[in-house]
């Protein structure tokens, strides 16, 4: 035995540590541990023992991490407005004019229906246009989604373009202006989707209702100016379509609704419901009110 004490304590891997009152022999450090535990020893005093005592510190165990703050630009209505912008600027006018305007008597031609918002009337249209969606879809984008946006936007835009097409079947359509009316009213379904959750929620209520009341003052002065005119009914079908698609679509609502989920589930359903019917039954009233009967006043007898 005492050889052997002899060799452990020659052996190069061994250290011995001492204190007052006992001796330990540990492993040295210089020897492999554990890759994922840290062991840090320390010695406090015991006030009624009176002795060192190891504790085993093990790192790593609470990992704090910062929230991750993303910004998520409108990607959608940059593209949109950017396409705008390049079809007023650097094509041909006429014959884009020729191929994307809504042209009633070219109404069998539906994607004219879509189409004609690429087009604007003029640089001020076009600016005042770009300006309003981009300021409108950034929150809208953010908060709901791209999907949302721009179902909305383009949703706004056909059933201003289909509401024209009854009301005043021989006014040519250009311009974005009803997909624009459509992205404001749905700022409507938003809020009350999100309520309890959205900052500054009077706020926004407050800056719809001026933006809709200074559109509608502004509507005659077109006209006057001599710059052409409103066409009044694709803004107000454009207006009506907002909040309709937007509690259809809209994907967030309030987690804390004291409404419950089945009450908001059912003006949901509701509102997809009035909203197709409204577009099928545009799309019939093009068809059998407008369209054949000016098909049949042509064809020679």
């Amino acid at each position: 035995m005492d050889a052997e004490a002899a060799l452990l304590e020659g052996s190069p891997t061994m250290s011995t540590v001492s204190s007052d009152y006992t001796e330990r022999t540990y492993a040295d450090s210089s020897t492999p541990s554990s890759p994922t535990v840290d062991e840090c020893t320390f010695t406090t005093k015991d006030p009624h023992e009176n002795q060192l005592i190891p504790k085993l510190v093990v790192l790593g165990c609470q990992i704090h991490r910062k929230p991750k703050f993303r910004i998520r630009p409108p990607y959608l209505m940059i593209c949109f407005s950017i396409m705008e912008i390049t079809a007023h600027c650097f094509g041909n006018e006429a014959a884009l004019r020729e191929w994307l305007m809504y042209d009633p008597r070219r109404r069998i031609q539906g994607w004219r229906f879509i189409s004609y918002m690429l087009l604007h009337s003029n640089a001020l249209h076009l600016w005042l246009n770009v300006l309003i969606q981009l300021m409108l879809a950034t929150p809208l984008e953010v908060e709901q989604g791209r999907f949302a946006v721009g179902t909305i936007y383009l949703g706004g835009g056909l059933c201003g373009a289909l509401g024209a097409s009854l009301l005043q079947p021989s006014e040519s359509l250009v311009g974005a202006s009803a997909g624009v009316y459509a992205l404001l009213t749905s700022h409507l379904a938003h809020l009350y989707l999100c309520h309890g959750e959205l900052r500054y929620a009077g706020w926004r209520m407050l800056s719809v209702l001026l933006l809709i009341s200074a559109d509608v003052a502004s509507l005659p002065m077109p006209e006057l100016l001599g710059c052409g005119q409103v066409g009044w009914v694709a803004h107000t079908a454009g207006a009506l379509a907002g909040p309709l698609i937007g509690l259809a679509v809209m994907p967030r609502q309030s987690k804390r609704d004291a409404r419950g989920r089945s009450f908001v589930r059912f003006v949901r359903l509701c509102s997809a419901v009035s909203a197709l019917l409204l577009v099928v039954g545009a799309i019939l009233g093009n068809v059998y009110l407008v369209a054949l009967p000016h098909l049949m006043l042509r064809r020679p007898s």
